[in-house]
């Protein structure tokens, strides 16, 4: 278990690298390239997004829960791995070629074209292997290091709207360089990177593509949507619904970064035996009320927020975008609550089918009301749209595993942390500091109803946190 707490201590300090550079580049950004690029580098990112995940097909959930099952000789790891990754390679290659194809005659060529390092970086992404082994840190070292240099070169070479290739072509580069680099690493780990095509199995394409369709189908209305609204509502229409997402979806990978860690471990645990089976539902249990009391709190703040937080942190030029902020917080507690259900207890025990049907759902009923909902309220539209997508999937999410699961046992107490959370918005609607200067009045709400939400979670754990103490002393 030690090994398991300093993955999630590295894993989570990458996430606050992750949420922490994009507070230092999206102000940047959105002041030099304005609504009207960062429009445009959203609606061919949501369209790299897309071919990414095809390009992957779902390895990086299946590839991880392989490894981590597979017993731990360089030799057979080795067999392992390139059986998983060929599969990637092929798919990454016809993408790319695709791709180069089908966008020869858009509008948008020199930025499309600048994202094909993108996709071939992710034909090269095996960081799913060094997770599966359980070697956090290196994904953490590497990923930290490139995205550091990353950062300066936007701030070196990004000065104009006319440098939003340039943009593009440092998010893109990026990820090439940062998959490329772990090659090494496997190079010694293995001591070579020699296919041995004899001993390859060609067992997992079935299961990939069974897995990878699902991801294909998020991506539909996780992508697609910013895609959609790029081409009816316009550029500047689909930066204020981008960005509003953006800034949620990186606060969300700190809340499922838990999820990233806890897979290997829940993949090994034996189910059908007793102790199995308690360890593995305590595990759930647990991520589970840290998941949705961290996503609750992260939406409390947000939406107390908003209305300082978007002229500040964008600009004036983006104030339209605050209901989107304000609203679109609401996904961080439905993709984060449902995710648990199938990233780690359904994907863990190999519940193939319950982790798709979700997804699929998620498409049909994504598809149809952006169309709808864009055409007639444009950027407000799509956030309604997300919402309403992300509210089915988390609800299926639920159904389609309550009788593999003791549901009762997992929800139990969590009600009135939603409940705590509420109050607070409600309360924070007519109360709230106004200080003059944002980032003061920030801080004060910030902090002010942080106390209040942390004394009631306090209050109402009281019970759990006594009879903590007393097995601690028992033990001593």
């Amino acid at each position: 278990m030690n090994k398991t707490i300093k993955n999630i201590i590295y894993n989570g300090l990458y996430q606050l690298l992750i949420i922490a550079l994009p507070i230092l580049t999206i102000p940047y950004v959105a002041r030099v390239l304005g609504a009207n690029g960062i429009g445009t580098n959203s609606y061919v990112a949501s369209i790299g997004n897309i071919l990414s995940t095809i390009i992957v097909l779902g390895i990086n959930q299946f590839g991880v829960r392989i490894i981590a099952r597979t017993e731990k000789k360089p030799e057979i790891l080795k067999r392992q791995f390139f059986s998983l990754w060929i599969f990637q390679l092929i798919m990454g290659v016809v993408v790319v070629a695709l791709y180069t194809i089908f966008f020869y005659f858009s509008d948008n060529q020199i930025y499309l074209y600048a994202n094909i390092p993108y996709l071939i970086g992710f034909a090269m992404d095996i960081s799913w292997f060094f997770i599966g082994i359980e070697q956090i840190k290196e994904v953490v070292l590497r990923n930290t290091i490139i995205k550091l240099t990353s950062l300066a070169f936007i701030f070196l070479l990004v000065r104009t709207p006319e440098d939003l290739i340039t943009y593009i072509l440092i998010n893109s580069l990026t990820i090439l360089f940062s998959n490329v680099i772990f090659w090494k690493r496997l190079y010694s780990y293995f001591g070579d990177l020699k296919i041995p095509i004899k001993k390859i199995s060609f067992s997992y394409f079935v299961p990939l593509l069974l897995l990878g369709a699902p991801q294909i189908a998020v991506q539909l209305y996780t992508n697609f949507d910013s895609t959609t609204v790029g081409l009816i509502a316009g550029s500047v229409q689909l930066a204020y619904y981008d960005q509003s997402q953006k800034i949620v979806r990186i606060i969300l990978a700190l809340v499922t970064s838990v999820s990233t860690v806890l897979m290997p471990k829940l993949a090994q645990i034996d189910k059908d035996d007793e102790k199995g089976k308690n360890d593995f539902n305590r595990l759930i249990k647990l991520s589970l009320d840290i998941t949705l009391v961290a996503s609750l709190f992260l939406v409390l703040n947000l939406m107390i927020n908003s209305n300082e937080f978007v002229p500040w942190f964008f600009g004036n030029q983006f104030r339209p975008m605050i209901k989107n902020m304000y609203f679109v917080s609401l996904i961080l507690v439905l993709i984060s609550y449902g995710g648990v259900f199938s990233g780690q207890f359904a994907l863990a025990k190999g519940y193939y089918k319950e982790y798709s049907i979700p997804y699929f759902v998620g498409a049909a009923v994504s598809l149809p009301l952006n169309i709808f909902l864009v055409s007639k309220y444009q950027a407000n539209g799509g956030t309604l749209a997300i919402i309403i997508t992300e509210f089915f999937v988390c609800m299926v999410r639920i159904f389609v595993v309550r009788k593999k699961i003791d549901m009762h046992y997992m929800v139990k107490g969590q009600l009135k942390y939603i409940l705590v959370t509420v109050a607070c918005i409600i309360t924070a609607s007519f109360y709230k500091f106004n200080m003059g200067n944002p980032v003061l009045t920030m801080v004060l709400n910030t902090m002010s109803y942080s106390l209040v939400f942390f004394i009631f979670i306090l209050l109402f754990n009281l019970k759990r946190i006594k009879l903590y103490l007393q097995i601690r002393k028992r033990d001593n």
